[in-house]
């Protein structure tokens, strides 16, 4: 565990910790949930009595993936339904065919293993103990927040959980202060009194700083090596460190 600097916030007795979703909860093989997209939106067109060329799936599927890169990285919210209209006309398909390729699409992400990260069930349960809230803070992509919570629950981990933000019903993506400060309301907790724990500087690290919260980087699933970017006052490899934190 690494320890950096600290302000003056972290004076503050602790409250409340909220978590990123995706490579700070759990994770997917890489490229899985493109797969699993491919598969099922295929299906729904056979379903419907129509043939699309599988290579006019996996482009539509990859100008949308981009689409979203774009609108994340500016700031842009892109809502998983419009990602969804768009796959639609890129497939030329309409009405209950359309439909269901809208479905199949926003649904993909139930038929993909989840990794879940290495000891998270066990810091969740000790933090619970200790009496800190939980929440999460998620860009979640195209797997929404209904989505999200049932996969929890499918992994008995959702009842850890007081509070959240996902990005599709918030209509913000982090680093924006919108998700954090709507995650720290369901905890009914102030900035000063919560730390979030994320694995990427730009959007985790800098927005939770930006809003008086203590920062922890997670690396035990992705490290990120941006240069440059703002560090957390933790940077940790297990979410068991998290324990000796807030002793």
């Amino acid at each position: 565990m690494s320890q950096f600097p600290k302000s003056a916030a972290d004076e503050k007795p602790l409250r409340a910790v909220t978590f990123d979703f995706w490579n700070t909860i759990a994770r997917v093989p890489t490229g899985a949930m493109t797969e699993a997209r491919h598969r099922a939106v295929l299906a729904a067109c056979e379903s419907g009595g129509v043939e699309v060329e599988p290579k006019l799936v996996a482009a539509s599927l990859e100008e949308v993936g981009m689409r979203w890169e774009r609108s994340w990285a500016e700031g842009v919210h892109l809502h998983p339904h419009e990602a969804a209209a768009t796959l639609v006309r890129a497939l030329g398909v309409e009405d209950a065919v359309g439909q269901a390729v809208v479905e199949a699409f926003l649904g993909a992400g139930r038929q993909v293993d989840l990794e879940l990260a290495p000891g998270i069930g066990s810091a969740l349960e000790a933090l619970g103990e200790k009496g800190i809230r939980i929440g999460i803070v998620c860009d979640v992509g195209f797997s929404g927040g209904a989505l999200l919570r049932g996969l929890l629950a499918q992994e008995g981990l959702l009842d850890h959980f007081d509070g959240w933000a996902f990005s599709d019903e918030v209509g913000h993506y982090k680093p924006s202060p919108q998700p954090f400060e709507a995650a720290l309301s369901s905890l009914d907790v102030r900035p000063d009194e919560a730390m979030h724990v994320g694995d990427l500087r730009r959007t985790d690290i800098a927005g939770a700083a930006a809003i008086g919260m203590r920062t922890t980087r997670y690396r035990g699933m992705h490290d990120d090596a941006e240069v440059g970017g703002v560090e957390a006052d933790f940077v940790i490899d297990s979410h068991l460190e998290l324990l000796e934190l807030i002793e």
